[in-house]
């Protein structure tokens, strides 16, 4: 014990009790770095905010969008869907194809609709002022408007925009027809044809074609 309180060696005194001095505060440190490591990892253990099924189950705060504003074409659109096309906002071209077909055989028309007006237009081919006819000189060989069972002109509505072109198709059964469907027993014999379509009144050019 002596030996601890005056320290022995040949040395002054105080270098030794600087020595221990030294050596007492690394070991206080030690211990204090030891504590905090140990609290720190019991600390985060035992946290709820830390577990797994908390950052699973937390929501997203909500973040602000801007406002959508109206799609202009969308309102043009709808706004077309009560307007009907008239013949100054259509130019329909009505072609035979193919242009020679055999008699009592069916004869497709390709039907080119161009747009030339100054805003959207609806056509719809169901409405009153359709009708494909077919005729050769002075005899009156069918009519779509006869038996519209036949469906001659396909239901279609298309919203066309100005400068736009589109094309549909309508195609006449070879038959004769008569008003309110009655039975013809005649049919049509090899000769030049001519087809008149005519959609939602507005009048196309007549299409030249020949049955062989």
């Amino acid at each position: 014990m002596d030996g601890l309180r005056n320290p022995i060696g040949e040395e002054p005194p105080e270098v030794y009790w600087k020595r221990r001095l030294i050596v007492g505060i690394g070991i206080v440190v030690l211990i204090a770095l030891v504590w905090f490591i140990v609290a720190k990892a019991t600390d985060g253990s035992n946290d709820p905010a830390a577990t797994p099924s908390d950052a699973a189950t937390t929501s997203p705060a909500p973040t602000s969008g801007a406002t959508t504003s109206p799609d202009p074409s969308a309102s043009a659109n709808a706004a077309a869907a009560s307007r009907a096309c008239g013949p100054e906002d259509l130019t329909i071209t009505t072609t035979a194809n193919p242009a020679d077909v055999a008699a009592g055989s069916p004869v497709t028309f390709d039907v080119d609709l161009a747009q030339d007006g100054s805003s959207p237009c609806l056509l719809d081919t169901t409405a009153d002022g359709t009708e494909l006819l077919i005729t050769s000189g002075s005899d009156r060989i069918y009519s779509s408007t006869d038996c519209p069972a036949d469906e001659a002109v396909a239901a279609t509505q298309l919203v066309l925009e100005p400068g736009t072109e589109d094309t549909v198709a309508v195609t006449w059964n070879g038959k004769r027809s008569a008003p309110d469907c009655e039975e013809v027993s005649a049919s049509p014999r090899a000769g030049t044809y001519n087809a008149a379509l005519t959609v939602q009144g507005i009048e196309s050019d007549s299409a030249v074609f020949r049955l062989q």
